[in-house]
């Protein structure tokens, strides 16, 4: 095991960067918003935890995108780090080019404009290359649903394979470790769990937020609680489920909520499902995702204030809802 450890430093200390040699031909990360490459070291003791929720080993993973709907926008980064059931890690890193301009409200996040990624290279042999990194290590992220989706969606553009993984989510992990405890985090945003564990984020940098994730993982780990519940609640998906194109495909009468979703505009829903079923439901788009059981739309129900998945398929009409006209009536 010792040589494992000493794979873990010299990989996350190497003089030129985080990433390993054979990594650094391409740009890794932009220069401005890096960070003293010991501070994302991961440590003997954090990977003992963690392989004690996935003794099968792990693959972390984040992305930056051009915005929130995996069904529509574009990958931009891909980070991933692996650590295997010998305690081994490595990492994989690609700047993505899009191919479509990215709009301004997701540089004023994660930084990367079009000129950064002019030289990178398109999305299909970087999603190759790192479903092969991946292996058949199970994967987590933070909120992993958003960060799959994209990868998800893209490989069936492509018709890339990949493996029948299971997919985890570190904040529902957080979620229900800290069920019921008089002393919890003030939410389960990965910013607000970094500084809760320790661990100083430089957010919306890939490799920054996928070290965090484990990181916080680790700690969760060592929380006295039962984790065997705790990992069940954070099991999101299998890969293998998304095995039509009725997970991807949506009506082109829905196109148009398409733009409202990008345009980041209230929307009035006339939805055939849930506990409200036939009444109109006021909405704050988030994203259009891909799952299982079909694409969704994911919003804000202006109502109730929660962040809720609407089955494309149910929505039976659409319409702009202008935020001056807005107003919730408690009765």
């Amino acid at each position: 095991m010792l040589k494992s450890w000493t794979l873990c430093y010299a990989l996350v200390n190497e003089t030129q960067g985080v990433f390993p040699r054979r990594m650094r031909a391409k740009k890794a990360i932009r220069s401005s918003m890096s960070r003293s490459v010991s501070a994302l070291a991961i440590t003997p003791e954090e990977i003992t935890s963690l392989l004690s929720l996935f003794p099968k080993g792990l693959v972390a993973v984040d992305l930056e995108t051009t915005g929130l709907s995996p069904l529509v926008d574009k990958i931009i980064e891909i980070a991933a780090i692996k650590i295997t059931p010998e305690g081994e890690v490595s990492t994989y890193h690609q700047l993505i080019n899009p191919l479509i301009e990215i709009p301004e409200f997701t540089i004023q996040f994660h930084g990367l404009t079009n000129e950064d990624l002019k030289n990178a290279p398109t999305i299909k042999k970087p999603l190759k290359d790192f479903w092969e990194f991946v292996g058949r290590h199970p994967m987590i992220a933070h909120n992993s649903t958003f960060d799959l989706g994209y990868l998800i969606k893209s490989s069936h553009d492509f018709q890339i394979e990949f493996p029948p993984l299971d997919i985890y989510d570190s904040c529902r992990y957080g979620r229900a470790v800290y069920k019921g405890r008089e002393e919890t985090p003030t939410n389960f945003k990965l910013s607000t769990l970094s500084s809760y564990v320790g661990f100083n984020l430089t957010h919306h940098v890939a490799i920054e937020d996928t070290f965090a994730c484990l990181k916080i993982m680790a700690h969760l780990a060592k929380v006295e609680t039962d984790h065997k519940t705790a990992m069940e609640k954070s099991f999101v998906f299998r890969l293998s489920s998304f095995n039509s194109n009725d997970c991807f495909n949506f009506s082109t009468r829905l196109k148009d909520l398409a733009f409202m979703v990008q345009g980041k505009e209230l929307v009035q829903l006339d939805y055939r499902g849930g506990s409200k079923m036939g009444t109109t439901r006021p909405v704050r788009p988030i994203g259009l995702m891909p799952l299982p059981k079909g694409p969704v739309l994911f919003a804000e129900c202006l109502i109730t204030g929660m962040n809720k998945s609407f089955l494309l398929k149910k929505i039976k009409s659409f319409q702009k809802l202008e935020a001056s006209l807005w107003r919730h009536e408690t009765v």
